[in-house]
């Protein structure tokens, strides 16, 4: 007999570059693109390889002409609807529909008219709102009352009353509910069914989290209450959210009642909307055929991913609560004990625990005070949130109110070395908390400094000071050489230190500078010694099979261009080219940034050698993309452009803000810098963070 198949979904899947919209939308919702996603209602899981593999089955038939569905796609959903919630479905009562919130606005414009009303239960579903505005309908509200134990019932003396004033011709009942994540018992959904039947409304039924039911609570379908709701019911459903195939559109639709289904399917069939393309209809009935000890497996996960959840609030967050669903994979968290108003609720989680969640209120008003969660992740990013959201909850509680909305005033200085500018802040007599969020905050273009990110100036228990360097992305970097500079300068011509040879310790270790002073007495440039460049390909790092990676072929989008990896305290990846046409830095620098050879990313750098003694270098940075100089980047390529026998030392190496002289110390091993660097202004930023 075979083994059931065994599913790791503590296996962390990157997302990024496939257009996945929880990480490609982030910005525009949240205004930040470093936070941890727990937004968008689509899990992190690898989708079934039943799935994958009928879609690969299928593409390997080259002709994907026109298609009709054959009876058993229409078997593979009456069967699961059947094996799974106990409700028998003919063939005649279902069609496909084409997603299930195209479902809802096919819905909307079939059974209603301009101008109707149409009710919906908030806090809910927040397209449902859209749906009805955005197709010219008015939404009416019969708002869920919430009781002392946490649990939702409806208000039908509302629903009634609703009903009388606004004569709505359409409901639209969330079963089970989202965002609450609860599952309607069989009176209340008996009850609903009966007064719209008594009013001549239509029930148009979401059930797409039918499927996701946890703690063995069973799905009640509402059409199979009763006759009467049988009559009145469209009911909605769809395999996207259960086996995490949304970008699969697919859904379908069950419609009982003679009477209600067959002009409504004459409808759809006219504009055929109720036709699947291939890629739908061969990954829904590989999913109700094949995938049941998938999804047996996922719920598994899931319920264990709310006992984390709900042990961790219950242990270490108190004042934050939630009531385990009874289906979905998100919660629903009631932040109201926090006396915080929604925006500052919301600050509070972007701008310290750095999470996206979804605002409450986007389900309505009646979500005041609570966010929904996505637990749909693999345990250690869950983990990872729940430990950001409680440090940012003590936090916030352990701050005293007076002085919580209280501006604060962080003294600056901007700084650049060959136009590679940083914020400079001094931090040897004050403590500043939150740097990666201070430098998101002050390299903004259009609302901070528009710089490359900030450099945090601190005490050192072994050197003469410390450097932190923040890119504008809010990553951290080891190491800066054209920072480097400007901390010596700032160092020096402040007069914390008084000797011209200053040491300062770096996340690659302690370096030390040499100033060469001007005419005024202040520094005009610094020499660095950046210590030894290594080819090592372990201590770049970089994932190469061999001791070192020099000019290897990596593809890189549509290019191949050859590789030289280089350790200067921070990776690099030195590219050299005959010249930077084609957009080469910007096409081709992001992509090798991020490339999987990097298990840090890397830094990029452009070389044109033009004499042994002379380089051209363009650099794209990691956290900050191109710049205008890299002094790290600038030692790399000097040292590579060395051991492939196409330079000699001493070398100039030639940035757009300026020139870099780069040495060799023979009896050290270590690479010599000089530059300049120089004070642009100061200032002071206030920051409520």
């Amino acid at each position: 007999m075979k083994s059931p198949i065994v599913y790791n979904f503590d296996c962390i899947v990157d997302r990024h570059d496939t257009c996945a919209t929880k990480i490609e939308e982030m910005d525009a919702k949240f205004g930040r693109h470093d936070l941890l996603p727990f937004w968008i209602a689509d899990m992190d899981f690898e989708a079934c390889e039943c799935i994958i593999e009928a879609l690969r089955q299928r593409l390997n038939h080259a002709v994907l002409g026109y298609t009709t569905p054959p009876g058993e796609f229409w078997d593979s959903i009456t069967s699961w609807i059947e094996r799974r919630h106990k409700w028998t479905v003919a063939h005649d009562d279902i069609t496909f529909m084409p997603g299930l919130k195209k479902a809802l606005s096919l819905c909307v414009n079939y059974f209603s008219r301009p101008g109707d009303a149409i009710v919906i239960q908030p806090p809910v579903y927040h397209s449902f709102k859209s749906v009805i505005e955005g197709n010219g309908r008015r939404v009416v509200a019969n708002p869920l009352q919430q009781s002392a134990d946490g649990r939702y019932g409806m208000d039908f003396d509302g629903l009634e009353d609703v009903i009388r004033r606004e004569s709505p011709s359409m409901m639209i009942l969330c079963n089970p509910h989202n965002p609450v994540g609860q599952q309607w018992d069989a009176d209340t959904l008996r009850r609903v069914a009966d007064i719209c039947y008594r009013n001549g409304i239509v029930l148009v039924s979401d059930e797409i989290y039918a499927d996701m039911m946890l703690y063995g609570c069973m799905h009640i379908p509402t059409a199979s209450v009763s006759d009467t709701a049988a009559e009145v019911t469209v009911t909605l459903g769809s395999p996207s959210k259960t086996f995490n195939i949304p970008g699969i559109v697919s859904a379908w639709v069950v419609v009982k009642s003679p009477r209600v289904r067959k002009p409504f399917y004459d409808w759809l069939a006219a504009s055929e909307f109720n036709a699947p393309p291939i890629a739908a209809m061969v990954a829904t009935q590989a999913a109700y055929e094949h995938g049941e000890g998938w999804l047996d497996q996922v719920l598994d996960y899931l319920m264990a991913n709310v006992d984390v959840a709900s042990k961790f609030l219950a242990e270490r967050l108190p004042s934050v609560s939630m009531i385990k669903p009874d289906a979905s994979f998100a919660i629903w968290l009631d932040f109201r004990r926090l006396g915080l108003s929604q925006p500052d609720l919301v600050r509070l989680l972007v701008g310290s625990a750095n999470v996206a969640l979804s605002d409450g209120t986007q389900f309505g008003a009646e979500g005041a005070g609570f966010m929904r969660m996505n637990i749909g992740v693999p345990r250690p990013i869950l983990n990872e949130g729940l430990r950001r959201i409680g440090e940012a909850v003590d936090a916030h509680l352990r701050r005293p109110a007076a002085k919580a909305a209280m501006p604060r005033d962080i003294e600056f200085v901007k700084m650049h070395g060959l136009g590679n500018n940083f914020v400079y802040v001094d931090c040897l007599h004050r403590q500043v908390d939150n740097l990666p969020q201070l430098a998101l905050d002050m390299s903004r273009r259009h609302t901070g400094m528009g710089v490359d990110g900030i450099i945090a100036i601190l005490p050192s228990e072994t050197a003469d000071c410390r450097m932190r360097i923040f890119n504008a992305d809010g990553s951290e970097a080891q190491m800066c050489g054209n920072g480097i500079r400007c901390v010596a300068k700032y160092v020096y011509d402040n007069r914390l230190v008084q000797a011209r040879t200053i040491s300062i310790e770096t996340l690659s270790g302690i370096k030390t500078v040499e100033i060469h002073e001007g005419v005024d007495g202040m520094t005009d440039k610094v020499t660095v010694d950046m210590g030894a460049a290594t080819f090592l390909a372990s201590r770049v790092p970089v994932n190469f099979s061999g001791e070192t990676m020099i000019e290897q072929p990596v593809v890189a989008g549509d290019r191949e261009v050859k590789v030289t990896a280089v350790s200067m305290g921070n990776p690099h990846g030195v590219v050299f080219v005959d010249n930077f046409a084609d957009n080469l830095v910007e096409t081709v620098g992001p992509v090798l940034e991020t490339h999987g050879i990097w298990p840090e990313k890397a830094n990029i750098e452009f070389v044109r050698v033009e004499s042994p003694h002379v380089l051209a270098m363009r650099a794209w940075e990691r956290g900050a993309g191109e710049t205008m100089a890299c002094g790290t980047g600038a030692c790399a390529a000097a040292a590579a452009a060395v051991r492939t026998g196409r330079a000699e030392w001493p070398l100039t190496v030639r940035l757009i803000g300026g020139n870099l002289d780069i040495d060799f110390d023979a009896e050290t091993g270590h690479i010599l810098m000089t530059g300049p660097a120089v004070t642009v202004y100061s200032g002071t930023y206030y920051s409520c963070c």
